[in-house]
């Protein structure tokens, strides 16, 4: 029995995956999401439909919050959780955010202040069943 080195795998080829800009306690990171469920999140996100993924428990997984609707200029997705943090996974539950009729959007960029800002009823933040593999590959 041999022990697999580096050199026993084969050459990649290079290939470019969908990588989204996103925040995480007001910095950016950068996500790479490889695979989705449902059909219609692996479309949105340009992702392998990953039909396994609906058996992941909801509640295991960090959030990362989408905002659908209107939106403050630069809005990007948020994370819950990054690397180095004890919740952190690459698979996410996706919630969506939504702002209240008559509230201004402001540039959310925490769980935090999604949170903040749902409980004084400015936003609505709906979980779902969406489940997204996206692999934080940068960070500061």
């Amino acid at each position: 029995m041999s022990t697999l080195g580096a050199h026993s795998l084969p050459a990649q080829a290079s290939q470019t995956l969908p990588a989204f800009p996103a925040y995480y306690d007001a910095h950016k990171d950068v996500v790479v999401v490889s695979d989705a469920f449902p059909k219609s999140a692996a479309g949105i996100f340009h992702a392998n439909y990953a039909p396994s993924l609906s058996a992941v428990p909801p509640v295991s997984q960090p959030a990362w919050y989408i905002v659908r609707g209107p939106a403050a200029a630069g809005q990007l997705a948020v994370l819950g959780s990054e690397p180095g943090e004890s919740d952190y996974s690459p698979l996410w539950r996706t919630v969506i955010v939504k702002w209240k009729p008559g509230v201004s959007p402001a540039v959310l960029t925490s769980d935090n202040m999604i949170l903040a800002l749902a409980k004084k009823g400015e936003l609505t933040a709906t979980k779902t069943s969406m489940i997204v593999n996206a692999t934080v590959v940068s960070k500061p």
